[in-house]
């Protein structure tokens, strides 16, 4: 009997200690899974944070601006109660009240892209921003209609952004005379218009219009060749005389039958 108690002795503060140790593991790892959760609530966060604040860069839509705001606050609302509650307290994501008075100052208007990398940068932007409209419906932050509105309202603006782009270095390009490089400019900005699915007033003008630009350009090469064509023709002619005689002494103009 002695020995009997004295393992159950023995033994109930080590069970006791055991299960201490398994709850405050299970602690542990239910608040590293919050932080993970709320980690990856932040970084979405920051990336559609960084995605307005280019949008403010290169669009003026405001109805559009302050929806993706309000997108933002929600995530950072989730972002603090995935955190552990003792962790909660004085945290954000960022600066909130910064991001709101960029947003009421209103975005700017439509800039052009220069370069591809640009264009890669406004796409991947644009793309967290349609990314983020998902939720917006679930909640009920906005109507069905609305998003489709504005995700397409936002496909047409990057698809002209990225035409601008290649028609303004295609115009640059012709500027300085070099008609092939044009050319491939005013032809991919073509094919980027034909290729895009959805139908909006000033697409086919568009396409139109850099069919203009491309057919000048060759149009401009055989009228130059024209000009020159004919004043060469005005030195041949200037070279006789009234009788169709060389004016140059060292030539013989005796006519031979």
């Amino acid at each position: 009997m002695l020995s009997i108690g004295l393992v159950i002795a023995i033994a109930v503060p080590i069970l006791l200690l055991l299960s201490v140790m398994v709850y405050i593991s299970k602690r542990h790892q239910k608040a590293a899974m919050q932080r993970g959760q709320a980690r990856k609530v932040k970084d979405f966060a920051l990336e559609l944070a960084e995605a307005l604040e280019f949008l403010l860069k290169v669009d003026n839509q405001s109805e559009i601006q302050n929806l993706i705001l309000e997108r933002v606050r929600q995530l950072n609302d989730q972002y603090l109660s995935a955190l552990p509650k003792k962790e909660r307290e004085g945290k954000a994501i960022l600066d909130l009240e910064g991001l709101e008075n960029k947003v009421k100052a209103g975005g700017k208007k439509k800039k052009v892209l220069k370069s591809d990398r640009e264009i890669r940068y406004a796409k991947k932007q644009f793309f967290k921003i349609l990314k983020s409209f998902g939720p917006l419906i679930k909640n009920k932050t906005a109507s069905e209609a609305t998003i489709l509105e504005f995700k397409r309202y936002l496909r047409i603006s990057i698809l002209e952004m990225e035409v601008d782009s290649f028609t303004a270095q295609g115009d640059v390009a012709a500027h300085r005379g070099d008609v092939t490089t044009a050319s491939g400019y005013y032809k991919a900005a073509r094919r980027i218009l034909i290729d895009f699915k959805m139908q909006y007033p000033e697409k086919n003008n568009r396409i139109r219009d850099l069919a203009k630009k491309t057919s000048a350009l060759f149009n401009s090469e055989e009228e130059e060749g024209g000009s020159l064509a004919k004043e060469l023709s005005k030195e041949e002619v200037a070279d006789v005389d009234e009788n169709g005689f060389s004016k140059d002494p060292s030539v013989d103009n005796k006519q031979k039958f």
